[in-house]
């Protein structure tokens, strides 16, 4: 990671505080781009802003995510790794984190009561939901893959309303506004503010603070 998205994260995370915004946030990323957006975000909320964290692994076993967090100095001992693929990849190469693992990514409708009853089954309140800072889905396209239209927008409706039960926490959605329009649109509809993290990522230069943008506040 370098510098300058470094610097464009914060601005970022600045605007977000200066306008008190919380909740789930509609990231406008390129496919090809959704590790660099998903390791700008983890450094910033993780290591910047001190908050501990959930990583939900839907495309790539959380193994990769790990892997790369060493390599570029980022700590993950405040992360949570949920993951949905790797039992269903079959790589079970061990990697220094807190991980729960889901049985596939199928009925990805269920995962929000499945990650509930795995964290109690932890007995360690330091994994509740509720002490989380942020939440992060490295691709969440990626789950029309496996799961129909309606269970990936039911998954979202059920992920945003327990988002909602905590006044702290937010949720980066990254989502390619081309690739995957309709996902794009339904997000979008949830959410009260937009990232065009497209324009930042291909202009540095760019103001990153204008790029976040309000939507929908009605829904605040």
């Amino acid at each position: 990671m370098n510098t300058k998205d470094e610097r464009q994260m914060l601005d970022i995370l600045d605007a977000f505080d200066k306008r008190g915004f919380k909740g789930a946030i509609l990231f406008d990323v390129p496919a090809t781009q959704f590790v660099r957006a998903n390791l700008m975000m983890l450094r910033g909320l993780s290591q910047e802003r001190g908050l501990p964290g959930i990583f939900i692994s839907v495309d790539r076993p959380h193994q990769y995510m790990v892997h790369l967090l060493s390599m570029h100095q980022i700590k993950a001992e405040s992360l949570i790794f949920i993951d949905a693929i790797s039992r269903f990849s079959a790589d079970f190469k061990v990697a220094n984190a807190n991980v729960g693992f889901i049985d596939g990514p199928f009925r990805i409708d269920r995962l929000p009561m499945a990650m509930n009853e795995w964290i109690k089954g932890c007995n360690d309140q330091s994994l509740n939901l509720g002490n989380r800072g942020f939440a992060i889905i490295d691709n969440l396209s990626a789950l029309l893959t496996y799961n129909s239209f309606t269970s990936v927008q039911l998954f979202l409706q059920n992920f945003i309303q327990t988002l909602h039960s905590s006044e702290k926490m937010i949720a980066p959605l990254m989502i390619d506004s081309e690739k995957s329009g309709l996902l794009y649109e339904t997000a979008r509809s949830m959410c009260s503010v937009e990232v065009r993290m497209k324009d930042i990522l291909s202009d540095p230069s760019l103001d990153a603070e204008a790029k976040v943008v309000e939507i929908n506040c009605a829904k605040g």
